[in-house]
């Protein structure tokens, strides 16, 4: 029984910690494709991009509760960006956007209305910093 408990701990935290992997993998992959995609001898480097990989790379490692707070800060901002997205898309239905479109649009809104929901459930409660 003991173990059973541990092995759940273990696939909790495992599953928590790919949860902030994953978009610390997709800033990394448009930092990279930023990189390569500008044909400039020195390319300027976007550091909202860099301050998000450094943020999702912390709180896949340490997993606090600082590092979770600056998590959701980013979504949030995120979240408002999107909202922003759909309204305007919703005085454009018709002219220039179609229906399908924002159809799409309100499903991922929602998509990440349910991963901040998953944020929210997996915050860390013990470790600060």
């Amino acid at each position: 029984m003991a173990e059973d408990k541990t092995m759940n701990t273990k696939t909790k935290n495992l599953l928590i910690r790919i949860f902030y992997i994953i978009p610390f993998i997709i800033f990394t992959y448009t930092f990279i494709d930023e990189l390569f995609i500008v044909d400039k001898r020195f390319q300027q480097v976007d550091y909202k991009i860099i301050i998000s990989m450094i943020i999702f790379l912390y709180q896949s490692i340490r997993n606090s509760i600082s590092g979770w707070i600056l998590v959701m800060l980013l979504y949030l901002i995120f979240m408002y960006l999107l909202g922003e997205g759909i309204v305007n898309s919703y005085h454009d239905l018709g002219a220039k956007i179609d229906k399908q479109t924002f159809i799409i649009q309100i499903a991922i809104g929602l998509l990440f209305l349910g991963l901040g929901y998953l944020y929210w459930r997996i915050r860390p409660k013990k470790r600060l910093i």
